[in-house]
């Protein structure tokens, strides 16, 4: 027996787009359900991220429409099921393939409308130059090209896989022999973002490589949590967006700024303590099961989004694309797409929004 979701709606309400607001979308990997003190973390704190779910709209029943990867990451750039997108599992240094150019990300949706655009971390959609960051939208890139277990040291494949590469635009400035940094280099590299396109509206998507396995974690954050390394990484994960709400503080940028904050898929439950907190959901990463699609989801705009709002009605990730082309007034993707508006759920409405849950039984 397999559960299914499907989604009715009607979201055709008047929504004025605005001044064109900064977009920040901070997507974590392999972070569960319960990973925030706002959805029940024991073990260790999340201040930072339970002040931006105080401060906006936390949602309790948000999905993704596939538990791995880079089909989970491909759904949520292009607002399309992966299945329709033809990727599927997590792409590894042996692929060929990627993100069809054809399809359009975010991105280049808010690019068409004068946003400078940028990705931080984890991308896994191509790792060859036809298929990076820089030929989807995006005007700058730092990160690593698909997951931090992809390197010789994987306790299971020793050796199968190359050198991890560290990328800026399109080319490779180092291999990755440790990870300690690799959380922090992220969020200076965001920052950096940040104060270069203060003047201008921009998109920063930040794809942390943790929670994912291997965990790495600085100095700073090395042995700060009851948990171990597992809270450890997420309390470094916090850090981060304190430091990226601090300097949107500092740079008079706060009121003009829709942060999102959501993970790919849930924890990789085989990996013991190294994985995240289910609170009850079954199962984990790599199932259809709660446990696997269903993550925390937090949207933060001052006066734009009501605070301490919590949303018990249901969205997906493929919801983001059109919700952030209709409120900067960007054209939607020629070809088709699957996600809907969810601009008044996220301020807290329910009229006109219908929610149907199937369960289909296989013999």
């Amino acid at each position: 027996m397999f559960p299914f979701l499907l989604f009715l709606t009607d979201l055709n309400q008047p929504v004025e787009p605005s001044e064109r607001p900064n977009i920040i979308l901070i997507f974590a990997d392999d972070m569960a359900y319960g990973d925030l003190g706002s959805y029940g973390a024991v073990g260790w704190e999340t201040p930072h991220l339970d002040q931006l779910a105080a401060d906006g709209a936390r949602f309790t029943q948000f999905y993704v429409p596939h538990a791995v990867c880079t089909a989970s990451r491909a759904a949520m750039l292009t607002g399309t099921y992966s299945n329709r997108l033809e990727l599927y599992g997590a792409l590894d240094h042996t692929a060929n393939h990627g993100l069809n150019p054809e399809e359009t990300t975010i991105a280049e949706t808010l690019k068409s409308n004068g946003y400078q655009t940028g990705i931080v971390g984890k991308w896994h959609l191509g790792h060859h130059k036809e298929f990076l960051p820089t030929q989807q939208g995006f005007d700058s890139y730092f990160g690593l090209p698909y997951s931090n277990d992809m390197w010789p040291n994987h306790p299971e494949t020793k050796n199968y896989y190359p050198p991890l590469p560290l990328i800026a635009g399109d080319s490779t400035i180092a291999y990755l022999e440790d990870q300690r940094e690799l959380t922090s280099w992220y969020t200076y590299k965001s920052l950096e973002f940040i104060e270069k396109n203060k003047e201008k509206p921009f998109f920063l998507y930040l794809a942390h490589s943790m929670p994912h396995v291997p965990l790495f974690v600085s100095e700073k954050f090395a042995g700060k949590s009851e948990q171990g390394a597992y809270g450890d990484v997420m309390m470094e994960i916090d850090w981060s967006v304190g430091e990226i709400r601090k300097k949107l503080k500092e740079l008079g940028l706060s009121e003009n700024t829709l942060i999102i904050f959501t993970s790919d898929n849930g924890p990789w439950l085989s990996y013991g303590g190294h994985a995240g907190l289910q609170v009850g959901l079954k199962e984990g990463k790599g199932t259809s099961w709660d446990g696997g699609i269903r993550v925390p989801a937090i949207f933060t705009w001052p006066g734009k989004i009501p605070a301490g709002m919590v949303q018990n009605q249901a969205a997906m990730t493929i919801d983001i694309l059109p919700t952030l082309a209709k409120l900067t007034g960007s054209p939607l993707p020629k070809l088709k797409i699957d996600g809907a508006d969810i601009w008044p759920l996220i301020q807290g409405k329910k009229n006109g929004i219908e929610t149907l849950f199937c369960l289909l039984q296989y013999q």
